[in-house]
């Protein structure tokens, strides 16, 4: 039984395929609010949606079948003409008002928009979280700024008029009296000589040294 009373049109405009994995998708529109949404099912999937509308003892549209003795999801050309026979099978399923009014079908319906509000409302909170990590990123940036700002080399910078007194104060020659470096001589001969007072009596140091390892 057949009307033209549609309030939700389904269609099937595409597929994805990953590796050996294949899934159409399968596009909902409310002709009433024009709200749209879809939900992607693989081809058993959907074969199992059809197989449970068989219960209903109604007339159903032909359910694009399978081939045993090749693998459809291997071909491509195979795939988009899978993808053009679902598109035809649920146009023509809508028009049947029994399936329209069915729990099995308006339960179908309402899992895929529980779904693709799930989808949507996951890529909301990961587009959510860009400019969170970038704000959060500035805040490091500003709390540990004074550590990544380089400092200025004083090596490069031409020398102040005070570092120039410095470094002339640190090189000034001070003379020197006779009297001083005469001290200065007397002190680096004591040290120097090899001779030693013990006892009153002048002794080489090589003599003390030769004892010592007997």
């Amino acid at each position: 039984m057949q009307d033209k009373e549609i309030d939700i049109l389904i269609t099937v405009p595409e597929f994805k395929k990953n590796e050996d994995l294949v899934q159409y998708r399968v596009q909902f529109q409310n002709l009433k609010s024009l709200q749209t949404f879809e939900n992607h099912y693989r081809y058993s999937e959907l074969k199992r949606f059809h197989e449970t509308l068989e219960t209903l003892k109604v007339d159903l549209p032909a359910f694009p079948g399978s081939y045993w003795w090749k693998s459809v999801n291997s071909n491509i050309q195979l795939i988009q003409q899978r993808q053009q026979l679902l598109d035809s099978y649920f146009k023509n399923l809508t028009q049947i008002k029994l399936v329209r009014e069915s729990l099995i079908y308006k339960n179908f319906i309402l899992v895929a928009q529980k779904e693709s509000d799930k989808k949507a409302q996951k890529e909301n909170k990961e587009k959510a979280k860009i400019p969170e990590n970038k704000v959060k990123r500035k805040r490091k940036l500003e709390q540990f700024g004074q550590f990544i700002t380089p400092m200025p080399n004083p090596v490069n910078l031409p020398p102040t008029p005070e570092d120039r007194k410095e470094r002339s104060q640190s090189v000034e020659h001070k003379p020197v009296n006779s009297m001083q470096r005469n001290e200065r001589k007397k002190a680096s001969k004591q040290q120097q000589s090899p001779v030693l007072n013990f006892g009153g009596s002048k002794i080489f140091r090589g003599i003390l040294s030769n004892a010592a390892k007997q």
